[in-house]
């Protein structure tokens, strides 16, 4: 192989490595323009510990609905009975009269 081909060969091969090199460094721009546009997104989420604090909250006014609505339901069960003792006696009382 003469020098020339070989300087030739070489002269292209280097000219194809300065294309990729061009290439990846457009792509590796491209993604690093991507990833902080991820960023900023992210940046204005709220940050963990605010969240925890609100979710915190959120399920501690849970807890007391729930604790409310566990006193009604046993306040509504005695006033069940109640009203299950009243029919019954109303329905004795019909039949008494009858």
């Amino acid at each position: 192989m003469s020098a020339v081909q070989k300087q030739k060969e070489l002269s292209e091969a280097l000219a194809k490595l300065k294309a990729m090199n061009e290439e990846m460094s457009k792509t590796k721009d491209e993604q690093i323009s991507q990833l902080s546009q991820e960023v900023e997104k992210f940046k204005t989420l709220p940050q963990a510990a605010e969240f925890r604090t609100k979710a915190l909250q959120i399920n501690k006014a849970l807890i007391t609905q729930l604790k409310l609505l566990c006193h009604n339901i046993s306040l509504v069960e005695a006033l069940c009975e109640i009203t299950t003792s009243i029919i019954d006696k109303s329905v004795d009382a019909r039949q008494d009269l009858e």
